[in-house]
């Protein structure tokens, strides 16, 4: 009579253990978890431009859209509710008249301004009722007037009240430099004049001037006073001859 057969269990794994191992090492593949997320375009906005809050991953069975301002999916701060069945769009009280959403759940903002800067949250209903939110930020800044900064500004009108004050204290000094010369040059003119004046006599009209002297104009004086020498020799011998 044979011994009973050792249990097929004992000193090992079952086979049929390592087959359903196998097969669900082999079958199982989970899928990865796809989130919704929002992204804006552009998140730095400036004041007049507009801003899309982007929508990512929305679930496949997506049958309406609600965006919320704000990080709370509050009826209060509603905005707009878009239907994929009715393809409606409700208005909510913080609707502002400037969005404008799509049918893929994508929220447009118009002309934006600094009080549109915050938080923003889109909620979406599955044909089953299961909900998914995700939340999405963008910030308004001021416009900037295009042209240069103000360091550039500052500095060119400084440079052109430097030049002016140059040009005007250039200027002075030409002034000030010729009215010395013409002063200068009346000095002159004046000292000059006394002497001219005094030779050549009144200037009248009516009165005839006597020629100028040329260089033989001396010749007659000594003549003359030879002629009186002459003269009061020739009576003093006179006289003596009378007398004698």
């Amino acid at each position: 009579m044979q011994p009973p057969s050792a249990c097929p269990c004992r000193g090992g794994i079952p086979w049929q253990g390592i087959l359903l191992a196998v097969s669900l090492l082999t079958f199982w593949n989970p899928h990865p978890t796809v989130l919704l997320t929002i992204k804006p375009v552009p998140f730095n906005a400036a004041e007049g431009t507009d801003v899309l809050l982007l929508v990512h991953d929305a679930p496949e069975n997506t049958v309406g859209y609600t965006w919320f301002r704000g990080q709370i999916t509050d009826r209060s701060h509603l905005i707009v509710l878009h239907s994929n069945i009715t393809h409606r769009a409700i208005q909510g009280p913080a609707f502002s008249g400037r969005e404008r959403i799509y049918p893929n759940g994508s929220l447009l903002f118009l002309n934006v301004t600094q009080e549109d800067t915050g938080f923003y949250t889109l909620q979406t209903t599955a044909a089953n009722f299961d909900t998914e939110a995700a939340t999405g930020e963008f910030r308004v800044h001021e416009e900037r007037t295009p042209g240069l900064p103000v360091g550039a500004v500052a500095g060119i009108v400084t440079g052109v009240l430097v030049g002016v004050a140059l040009v005007a204290a250039l200027g002075c000094f030409l002034l000030h430099t010729r009215t010395g010369r013409a002063g200068v040059q009346q000095d002159l003119r004046d000292h000059r004049t006394p002497a001219s004046t005094a030779s050549q006599g009144p200037s009248d009209s009516s009165t005839s001037l006597a020629p100028v002297p040329g260089h033989n104009a001396a010749v007659p004086i000594y003549q003359e006073l030879l002629n009186a020498g002459l003269d009061i020799y020739c009576r003093v011998d006179h006289k003596a001859d009378v007398a004698s």
